[in-house]
């Protein structure tokens, strides 16, 4: 079955994106005459259709509607909720008014959050301490990243990719970059190739290696949390000693690798080993002492379940997905990925079964994953050919380019999930429409669920959990 993770119109014409084999396919979709007939259909999930069609309709009032209804997974009558006149409403928030039965009681949580956080409108419904309902509205700092690269190439996009979410730097980088690879058909060398993919992982280890320490601090066990908070600087200092940069900003860019030249290459290939020691000595002792405390896994484990067939059902994907025992995963079926090996999942479906205990122990197998290959891969590099920064000539290539308009797309398994990119190019290579999808933008329902019947002293640790985008939503 083929998973629908993205749609979009581009000139009146409709795009599928969907997961299949572990890869990420565009389909023109020919069934569908109008944006609420993808409404209609259940393989698409709501949060999907209302970001990529939605429009602003003003306040939502569902206030008149009873709790189940308002709260069902049927499509129907129940679809007045999000269309009026043939326009699907959007997921920003413009107010809200939800249902609640008698003696229950709802609040707001945001956008102005306690401590530095990103603005994100939370309504929560309450029976006594228990969460009945959560809805969840962004859109609080759209920055218009769609209408800023309109009307530009190339080199004017880059530095955009760079800032949609500035977490996931070096993937959306390199997904834009594959976009302009493939217009331009630029051959790019396997050096390059692979260490942009060591890049990615090494994207992931350092978030992972936060949000691991967020999530102790949130359950109160502060050895790990004081661990992660510090030694989390080791794998951003090789990030930095690699790139220039902490975040890998201005790094990945179309057939080329901007690499720090201020340190030789076997420099480069042997500051690995840091990381490497900072993580076998500091960092993984304290994280397999909190995994063996017996409270902690009290705590952890059956808070915020996420069912498998609520992954298919609602299109979950990424770490949500493969927490929850679903082993999705574009790495698989990728050739800058050689030797990739995928999570055991069903084996240890007892640390995969959906919770938040599953996405503290998934942040660690991935740790584990991700240092193990690039401990393999760094071997098979040439990496004096790497930093003698013998790249494509990238401007000779684009001025002399005869391209082929139209709609290119790339997806990246980016630390949070598949970030998806698509640009519809004129004959010059310039920009005329685009799509960007983040994982978020899916996974956001997922928190949603996972607190209905949890305690309200949960969501904070719920929430964390997941770290999930708001400006890779509010585009």
């Amino acid at each position: 079955m083929n998973k629908i993770t993205g749609i979009t119109n581009f000139n009146g014409i409709y795009y599928d994106f969907f997961l299949q084999n572990q890869k990420m396919i565009m389909e023109e979709q020919t069934s569908k005459k109008s944006n609420i007939d993808f409404l209609l259909d259940p393989k698409y999930p709501v949060w999907l259709v209302r970001h990529s069609f939605g429009q602003d309709m003003g306040p939502e009032d569902y206030s008149g509607f009873k709790e189940e209804d308002y709260l069902t997974d049927q499509r129907g009558k129940n679809l007045s909720l999000h269309q009026k006149t043939g326009i699907i409403r959007d997921l920003f928030y413009h107010g809200l008014k939800v249902p609640f039965s008698e003696g229950h009681y709802s609040h707001a949580v945001g956008p102005i959050h306690a401590g530095i956080i990103e603005p994100g409108h939370f309504r929560f419904v309450v029976d006594g301490e228990v969460i009945s309902h959560l809805t969840i509205r962004l859109g609080f700092q759209k920055r218009g990243i769609k209408e800023l690269i309109n009307d530009k190439s190339i080199n004017q996009v880059m530095p955009y990719a760079d800032v949609i979410s500035g977490d996931t730097s070096i993937g959306y980088g390199l997904a834009f970059s594959k976009v302009f690879e493939e217009l331009y058909e630029l051959q790019v060398p396997k050096e390059i190739r692979l260490f942009r993919s060591i890049l990615v992982e090494l994207e992931r280890i350092a978030v992972h290696i936060g949000d691991l320490g967020g999530i102790s601090e949130d359950i109160g066990y502060y050895p790990l949390y004081g661990v992660c908070v510090t030694d989390r600087g080791a794998a951003l200092g090789l990030m930095e000693t690699w790139t220039g940069h902490r975040f890998g900003k201005s790094v990945v860019r179309p057939g080329r690798l901007e690499l720090n030249q201020r340190i030789t290459w076997k420099q480069a290939k042997e500051s690995f080993q840091q990381l490497k020691n900072v993580y076998q000595k500091r960092i993984r002792p304290q994280i397999l002492r909190a995994l063996s405390i017996s409270t902690l896994k009290e705590r952890m484990q059956g808070c915020g379940f996420i069912s498998e067939s609520d992954v298919h059902k609602f299109g979950f994907v990424g770490m949500v997905a493969r927490m929850a025992g679903v082993n999705e995963d574009l790495r698989l079926n990728d050739s800058d990925y050689p030797n990739w090996k995928s999570l055991p999942l069903v084996e240890e479906h007892h640390h995969f079964n959906g919770d938040v205990w599953a996405r503290m122990y998934i942040r660690f197998s991935e740790i584990e994953q991700s240092l193990s290959w690039i401990e393999t891969i760094i071997q098979d590099l040439d990496w004096e050919k790497l930093w003698r920064k013998e790249s494509l000539n990238v401007h000779q290539i684009v001025s002399n380019s005869k391209i082929k308009p139209g709609v290119y797309y790339s997806s990246v398994e980016a630390w949070r999930g598949p970030l998806l990119v698509a640009i519809h190019f004129d004959e010059k290579g310039t920009v005329t429409n685009s799509y960007i999808r983040d994982p978020s933008v899916l996974n956001w329902h997922a928190l949603e669920l996972a607190v209905r019947g949890e305690q309200v002293g949960d969501f904070p640790l719920n929430n964390k959990s997941f770290n999930l985008s708001y400006v890779g939503f509010d585009l």
